[in-house]
């Protein structure tokens, strides 16, 4: 196993307290449950074996608790959107992230015409990109607000200038997210360092694979995306199935970094109108795995070309990438969720 972390957090309970006691966050655990409390926010999470002992929890909860609102995740078990339309219908509101994880339509693993019909008696539905909000009203007939998340943080965000320095860098490197495209441009230009930041979709065997390739580094995954911004010269988000949005482009963009991507799903909604944008075509599921049906590598050669050769141009390429990122970045205040919630959770944005 390398020595970088692959997987999204702990998987059992040992790393669990160990990652907790180095944040230092107390942490009461349980069986069946684990709680702490930070900045804050008290968190109850659940461990059960059964889920009927998990639906009665919920279902506590509720009743001892008296949300002004429920907030939902698009999660595929669907336990607390049941709890949640089952109590308390008329607060309950789905927070819709993933569009393959939509029961419906082109894009879902699972047709599940159950947890349509639950999805449907929300009191209110957010999508986080106008991608999804399009998606569900054509293959859901279900009506959602368009709700940008406050997922930036309160900035100041420093401006890069890493024209002459920093690598060209992707993050969670995997087939689905457009791994042979990073390689492929690794291979073209050995004379430039790029950089692969491990995460939920990079297996042992993409691991290797980046390790075999002389001018690409594999840095562990942080806490502060600035760190891995600090040494970035170029982001790549060649993404071969369709995002729902793209928040690491604009987290590059508000910091002055171009962004050469994909135009799946809705990363162009994400790009803001900037170059770079190339198509793609989209991953294939195929025996249970995403497999890349091949991709025209020429007009990423290009984009890259384009902006390590021409000062000017990457540089204003900088430029409008964080004027329009900090524009939009206005948009996802936490005030526009307040007010759809003083709002009543409804209507269409």
């Amino acid at each position: 196993m390398s020595a970088f972390t692959t997987r999204a957090g702990p998987t059992n309970p040992q790393e669990l307290q160990a990652e907790m006691d180095g944040r230092g966050i107390g942490l009461e655990s349980s069986e069946e449950l684990y709680r702490y409390s930070h900045r804050n926010v008290d968190v109850e999470a659940m461990n059960f074996s059964s889920v009927d002992r998990m639906r009665a929890f919920i279902e506590k909860v509720i009743e001892d608790f008296e949300p002004d609102w429920v907030l939902v995740s698009d999660d595929k078990r669907r336990i607390l959107l049941e709890c949640a339309v089952d109590t308390v219908p008329e607060r309950s509101i789905l927070i819709l992230q993933t569009v393959f994880h939509m029961p419906f339509g082109p894009y879902a693993r699972d047709q599940d015409d159950r947890q349509a019909s639950l999805m449907a008696r929300a009191r209110g539905i957010i999508s986080i990109s106008r991608f999804l909000q399009t998606y569900l009203k054509e293959h859901g007939n279900l009506d959602a607000s368009l709700v940008y998340l406050p997922v930036y943080g309160p900035g100041p965000f420093p401006v890069r200038d890493n024209y002459s320095q920093g690598a060209i860098t992707m993050i969670n490197p995997c087939v689905e997210k457009g791994l042979d495209i990073f390689l492929a441009l690794a291979a073209e230009f050995p004379e430039l360092d790029f950089a692969a930041v491990p995460t939920w979709g990079a297996g042992e065997d993409v691991i290797r694979q980046l390790q075999a390739v002389p001018n690409v580094a594999v840095r562990p995954a942080v806490d502060d995306i600035d760190e891995i911004f600090g040494d970035t010269r170029i982001l790549l988000a060649p993404s071969l199935w369709p995002e729902t949005f793209g928040n690491v482009i604009i987290e590059a963009m508000l910091r002055g970094i171009p962004v050469i991507a994909s135009d799946s799903g809705g990363i162009p909604e994400a790009k803001l109108g900037i170059d770079y944008m190339i198509p793609v075509h989209l991953a294939e599921w195929r025996d249970g795995r995403y497999v890349s049906p091949g991709q025209n590598i020429r007009p990423w050669v290009k984009a890259v070309e384009a902006l390590v050769k021409d000062a000017e141009n990457y540089r204003r390429n900088s430029r409008e990438s964080r004027k329009a990122a900090i524009g939009f970045e206005r948009k996802t205040r936490v005030e526009f969720f307040e007010k759809y919630l003083e709002a009543g959770a409804t209507g269409s944005h």
